[in-house]
């Protein structure tokens, strides 16, 4: 069996390939564009404002959360005393860039002596305060109920007297 040859097909116009050519770019382009509106363009990161609470604020509300906690009543005195000295060390990293959580009390005394932003009053608070704690949390020292209420209280006098001033507008 012999097939007859047949003549080759004549050219394609040249029309027609750029037609299918600028379709398909067009298909492409749509394509692109879809999938960018539907799934790029939800994704948007929106930037919530979200304001920061001031140093003085945040120990307030760490010192109310210790309150609540009643370990003394628990009988968890050491655990009170640490939990209140690093509020207190926190704080003060927070609201003068010190880095007390850090150091030992020795150290941080040490670097606040000619710290000028605070005051000789506040130093002295501030020595008692953190030494009366190591007593407890190192030397085993239990303090009467009536000085554990005044450690608390000596916390919050420390960031009353110490905290950020709001400018008058």
């Amino acid at each position: 069996m012999h097939e007859t040859l047949r003549d080759i097909k004549g050219p394609l116009s040249l029309s027609s390939h750029l037609n299918i050519l600028l379709l398909l770019v067009i298909l492409i382009l749509l394509a692109i564009a879809v999938f960018y509106f539907k799934f790029l363009s939800g994704r948007k990161k929106t930037h919530l404002i979200v304001p920061q609470k001031s140093a003085d604020e945040l120990a307030y509300e760490q010192l109310e959360k210790l309150k609540a906690k009643d370990l003394i009543r628990q009988g968890k005195v050491k655990e009170y005393y640490s939990e209140v000295s690093d509020i207190i060390r926190h704080y003060l990293e927070n609201r003068f860039l010190l880095k007390a959580p850090e150091m030992t009390t020795e150290e941080f005394l040490f670097y606040v002596r000619d710290y000028s932003l605070l005051i000789s009053e506040h130093k002295t608070l501030l020595k008692e305060f953190l030494l009366t704690c190591d007593l407890v949390k190192f030397a085993k020292y239990l303090p009467p109920f009536e000085e554990m209420d005044a450690i608390f209280v000596s916390a919050k006098k420390l960031v009353d007297e110490t905290k950020e001033e709001i400018p008058a507008k």
